[in-house]
């Protein structure tokens, strides 16, 4: 490998790298690091199933951390009864504040602006909104969906929000002025995810028509598209530089395609079932 004269980096052992600079400091990095049970939002742990304890009123549907990590949006409610939007101390774990009457149904977007001092979210009310971290106030709605609003997306500017929807659109917004600047209809089915890549204006999408997308935001171009799956693609991801992309959806399939041709790459089937592993692992904790 290429070392420069004044760097040094070596493996050790299978996962670890050391890393020598020339402030003569020695670090030892985790590649990869294991994952381990930090806390839980919700009911308590010695009735993990006891939904009537749970700090939520109904479903979480979505969630996201701001991008320093310190703060945890929730969104969720009760179906036609409510919009519950949270935020989360992190790693305290404790109550934030709560945003009321965030909306009038379920919650099923939230995300923050790249500078944390906005929360997006987006509901079955047909309404996108953001709202102030700091204080929890109301800044803006965009109106204009026809169905449910199920993602919602920062450009990493702040200066353009992208929604999609149950009514099988794409909508691009002006977050300053609150207009709409383009509804991209190319899908023949619900758009489920949507997510800007890095940090430019396309996006990248999943739909109910198995598909998953790549658009331009600015003058609405599905310059690509991700097939293979087999029914509803419910969530999507591209890297930052767009050449890898993920989907998965209604038949369990993790999809990997490359983001530059379309070619697939890889797949990965659900596991096998083990018996009733989701509850008697949540009893443990």
């Amino acid at each position: 490998s290429d070392v420069c004269s004044s760097d040094l980096l070596l493996f050790v052992g299978n996962s670890q790298v050391l890393s020598a600079s020339d402030d003569r400091s020695l670090t030892l990095w985790e590649t990869n690091p294991p994952w381990s049970f930090a806390g839980r939002i919700g009911p308590q742990a010695e009735s993990p199933l006891d939904t009537g304890s749970s700090s939520f009123v109904g479903r979480v549907l979505c969630l996201a951390f701001n991008p320093p990590g310190t703060l945890l949006a929730t969104g969720g409610g009760e179906p036609s009864r409510s919009g519950e939007l949270k935020l989360w101390n992190i790693p305290a774990l404790t109550l934030n504040r709560e945003i009321k009457d965030a909306h009038s149904d379920t919650v099923f977007g939230v995300e923050f602006s790249r500078d944390s001092k906005y929360l997006a979210s987006c509901a079955a009310d047909k309404f996108l909104k953001v709202f102030d971290v700091a204080t929890g106030k109301f800044v803006r709605s965009f109106e204009g969906h026809t169905n449910h609003v199920l993602g919602v997306s920062w450009k990493a500017d702040g200066s353009t929000l992208a929604s999609a929807g149950a009514d099988n659109q794409i909508k691009v917004w002006n977050f300053e002025t609150g207009e709409q600047t383009r509804s991209i209809t190319t899908y023949a089915k619900q758009v489920t995810a949507i997510h800007f890549i890095g940090t430019e204006a396309e996006v990248v999408s999943a739909g109910g028509d198995k598909t998953v997308r790549f658009h331009q935001s600015t003058d609405g171009d599905n310059y690509r598209t991700f097939e293979g799956g087999t029914d509803y693609m419910y969530s999507a991801a591209a890297t930052r530089d767009a050449s890898i992309v993920v989907g998965a959806g209604e038949d369990g399939v993790l999809r990997v395609w490359n983001g530059k041709s379309g070619q697939s790459l890889m797949t990965f089937p659900p596991p096998a079932p083990h018996g009733n592993s989701v509850q008697a692992s949540a009893g443990k904790r």
